[in-house]
């Protein structure tokens, strides 16, 4: 694991994936977490600390403010520069920039309103976890919320909701034993079920990447799964410091996936990237080597490095800048441009690091 790092990712193109645990805040300390939510135009994370405070971070949680005085029991969503959110049977909304409020709607006949979701033009679905009530609400005017009830009754425990925006669709999952994964038009509220028995227990998050990928949060076991756009295949894409991973939400520009561990009052951040880098396990000192067809970094600090291709004469035929986290990240040549695994020498530069291959002397 990875504790307090902070990475830039948006010149690398491939794909990497870490886990960078949030140690404990210095400023405050996150407590009662159930809901964690990104705000793109801030860089900066909200969790929710139940009934009375709400905090936020912009490094990745190695410190925590106070957001104003806003509150937030459950589910939030950022549109535009608004933060929804469900206080209890409340859906309030606050201005990103001030912190102030600027709107609440109570809900008629809510129970436990849990989960919730956007389509980045004005609409929420809630879902209500007690009565199996999916909710549509037009928050175009966050100062007047139209709250209207889009499927009666479910007949699960809805939980995370995310708004499939292409598909025209909400994707719910539920609580319970081997839950299912359901899908609800959101013009009729017509539902369909996508996966019948996950074989998960209590799935609480659920977020998509810019891939149409879906990344689900279960207790039972605790884990992260990551689905395709068709749900035709799941990977488990983490295992490890989770304690009841309540609700979650994808960073999309930084492939950052934020988790509230409700059982630890932690909030873990997990890092990726969409093409061809696999990290592994984390490493002291700044070191490359060619193993095979994958240059392999061991970083003691995040950083930029060039990566240069050349003929056997010398002609630099290309290069490219990646940045890597601390830690030791494997780069398989073929995940880069053609020109580099056909190269003749392979130069890798940065702040510590200045290192050449001849790739006919690759280890096998």
């Amino acid at each position: 694991m990875i504790e307090k790092t902070f990475i830039n990712m948006k010149t690398l193109a491939t794909t990497l994936i870490a886990v960078l645990i949030a140690a404990p805040a210095l400023a405050q300390t996150p407590s009662n977490i159930e809901a964690v939510e990104y705000d793109p135009n801030g860089s900066q994370w909200f969790v929710s600390c139940g009934s009375s405070t709400m905090l936020s971070t912009s490094d990745l949680g190695d410190t925590w403010d106070y957001f104003g005085t806003a509150h937030a029991t459950h589910g939030m969503e950022v549109m535009g520069n608004v933060l929804f959110v469900l206080d209890n049977n409340l859906i309030r909304a606050y201005d990103i920039n001030t912190a102030g409020q600027i709107g609440s709607a109570s809900v008629i006949g809510a129970s436990f309103l849990n989960g919730m979701g956007n389509d980045g033009n004005g609409m929420l679905i809630i879902s209500d976890f007690s009565t199996g009530r999916i909710l549509k609400v037009d928050a175009t005017d966050p100062t007047n919320m139209i709250v209207s009830t889009l499927v009666g009754n479910t007949g699960t425990t809805p939980n995370g909701v995310v708004v499939d925006t292409e598909n025209d669709r909400a994707v719910i999952v539920n609580w319970g034993v081997n839950a299912d994964i359901l899908a609800v038009d959101l013009q009729s509220g017509a539902m369909t079920t996508i996966v019948n028995g996950t074989g998960l227990g209590n799935c609480d998050g659920i977020d998509m990447d810019p891939n149409g990928r879906f990344y689900v949060s279960s207790w039972s076991p605790n884990i992260i799964t990551r689905f395709s756009n068709d749900f035709s295949t799941s990977d488990i894409i983490v295992s490890k410091g989770l304690s009841n991973p309540a609700d979650i939400s994808f960073d999309e520009t930084n492939y950052v996936l934020g988790v509230a561990n409700s059982g630890s009052n932690q909030v873990t951040f997990h890092q990726f990237q969409p093409l061809g880098i696999e990290l592994l396990d984390l490493n002291i000192g700044s070191e490359v080597e060619l193993l095979g067809n994958a240059l392999v970094f061991q970083i003691s600090q995040h950083g930029s490095y060039n990566i240069s291709a050349f003929s056997l004469n010398g002609k630099l035929l290309d290069s490219m800048s990646i940045d890597l986290p601390m830690g030791k990240t494997k780069v398989a040549l073929e995940r880069l441009p053609n020109v580099f695994h056909n190269a003749a020498i392979i130069q890798v530069n940065g702040t510590d690091i200045d290192k050449s291959f001849k790739l006919g002397l690759r280890q096998p």
